[in-house]
């Protein structure tokens, strides 16, 4: 299977959709209040269906327990990638709390907007496997250090767990309910739900253009530093990790190109509105996320086709 080319195919659709969004917010058919509104049924609506879906449809019982390396391998890639965002903030002279600003958008990625239609593509038999078990990582992570890191930017770490508890992870753990129940359903409404969470890819890709669109790209410019992120985030992580994981053979070469496309991937949305909460800086966050979802159209296809071509895939 020619994987380097599925890859390219993704980008250059994902490239050609947030253009759409990018030009309709530019020429005011998308209002700034209309995306406000499309990232909240994106993110309670279309989202939890594809998680739902994606999970329940994605294998059965024995091969979601067969998945227990790939969840170890996650987090890996976040401690990993927390180490290399807070050493590489210190070498760049970072202060707090740019630092924690930095080190998250260096660790956090955007899984659901990116991510998960690429691996869908790749893997399509074990999506939903791998999108369960990278699930459940990503929100132990999220409200833990994540929620940890930001928040210590002024003052002591604050965790909430009770922000675990969203429309995604009630999905997620209805999805794991049905693989361990052996429920497939095959109907008209079940289609209904994966159509639905078959919009994420097109919904998800137009709000982030649309938003690129109504920030600008000032903001790139009024913090230069936050440049260094791209070739951090984007080629440093995702490379130092796979050569890592490829060395101690800990896992299949599927598996570790799996997390290739997780440990790639441009910073996370949700890292901007917890930088904007706890006061960690913000303006440095909401560039780096566009830095990176600007830049990972570029890196994307040369990292994955290198670890490809490293496994003889």
């Amino acid at each position: 299977m020619n994987f380097q080319g599925i890859v390219l195919q993704q980008i250059l659709f994902f490239a050609t959709v947030l253009m759409i969004g990018f030009i309709s917010s530019k020429t005011k058919y998308i209002s700034g209040e209309c995306v406000d509104h499309i990232q909240k049924f994106m993110m309670k609506v279309t989202l939890p269906f594809l998680i739902l879906t994606g999970v329940a449809n994605g294998g059965t019982r024995s091969e979601l327990i067969q998945m227990w390396p790939f969840v170890i391998e996650m987090f890996f890639m976040f401690f990993l990638a927390i180490g290399i965002g807070f050493v590489s903030g210190k070498i760049i002279r970072l202060k707090q709390p740019e630092l924690s600003a930095h080190t998250c958008s260096v660790s956090f990625i955007n899984s659901a907007l990116v991510g998960f239609p690429i691996l869908t593509a790749v893997f399509p038999e074990r999506a939903g496997l791998y999108i369960a078990a990278y699930m459940v990582v990503e929100t132990i992570m999220t409200w833990t250090a994540g929620a940890g890191i930001l928040s210590s930017a002024q003052g002591s770490a604050q965790i909430n767990l009770k922000k675990m508890i969203t429309q995604s992870t009630i999905a997620l753990v209805i999805g794991l309910i049905m693989i361990f129940a052996g429920i497939q359903p095959k109907n008209i409404v079940w289609d209904a739900f994966t159509g639905v969470g078959n919009m994420q890819k097109y919904i998800g890709l137009i709000y982030i253009g649309a938003d690129i669109g109504r920030r600008g790209f000032k903001k790139l410019f009024e913090k230069p530093i936050v440049l260094i992120t791209v070739p951090i985030k984007l080629v440093i992580v995702p490379l130092v990790f796979f050569f890592i994981l490829k060395a101690t053979g800990f896992v299949n070469d599927e598996m570790l190109l799996a997390g290739v496309i997780f440990a790639m991937l441009p910073s996370m949305l949700i890292i901007t509105v917890l930088a904007q909460e706890y006061e960690a800086a913000p303006d440095y966050a909401v560039a780096s996320l566009i830095a990176t979802t600007v830049g990972c159209l570029f890196t994307m296809p040369l990292v994955f086709s290198f670890a490809a071509g490293m496994c003889g895939m």
